[in-house]
């Protein structure tokens, strides 16, 4: 089969969900917020591109590799959109909505998939923070109908407010970090070498 014929777009629902880092009440809490902002705003669909962002909303955490990813937000809906690099992993990692993979076999297949999942026409949120003028423009030509308003701002304003289990979170992080701190500060030594000294810090980490 040549690429002509080859599809834009996949699924790879394999494998069990992997435990997520918050609770499934704690993410529905967040998708909450993003809403209301929503219908406050007279938003029909956000497209979230950062790392901070869709690591904050689904709990995936990608890898670019010189690709792009999305997490689209409606109303009713959440899909992250990811490459095919990374198999059924997002699959595993989107907590509370659905993954579509995007292939390489054709030219901009990201914009092909959000295609099939933003309504042109529609009031769509990006954020202008992250995204660059060239897909950006991309973005204005694959949904010419569009109207674009920015969702970085409002989202960085959700995310500084830290809820319990965030706030639990860090603090656990933090206490691993001192144990870490304190093996590197007895691992040094005249004539230590500088990776014994990060072996020391990472395992009494680990």
């Amino acid at each position: 089969m040549d690429s002509m014929h080859m599809p834009h777009t996949i699924t790879i629902p394999n494998g069990k969900k992997v435990v997520a880092t918050f609770t499934r009440a704690e993410l529905e809490e967040r998708l909450a917020r993003l809403r209301i902002h929503m219908a406050a705003k007279s938003i029909d669909t956000v497209l979230l591109t950062s790392y901070h962002n869709i690591n904050y909303f689904s709990d995936f955490v990608y890898c670019r590799f010189g690709r792009d990813y999305g997490l689209v937000v409606t109303q009713d809906n959440y899909t992250t959109v990811t490459a095919n690099i990374d198999g059924g992993q997002p699959y595993r990692r989107t907590q509370l909505g659905n993954n579509l993979v995007y292939t390489d076999w054709h030219k901009g297949n990201f914009f092909v998939a959000l295609q099939s999942l933003i309504k042109d026409g529609s009031r769509i949120a990006v954020e202008y923070d992250h995204m660059t003028m060239n897909t950006i423009g991309i973005m204005q030509e694959t949904f010419p109908g569009s109207e674009f308003t920015d969702i970085g701002a409002p989202t960085m304003q959700m995310r500084m407010v830290k809820s319990a289990e965030e706030i639990a979170l860090i603090k656990h992080g933090a206490r691993i970090a001192d144990i870490g701190g304190q093996a590197v500060r007895d691992a040094i030594a005249v004539g230590v070498p500088e990776y014994e000294v990060a072996l020391a810090g990472t395992q009494a980490m680990r």
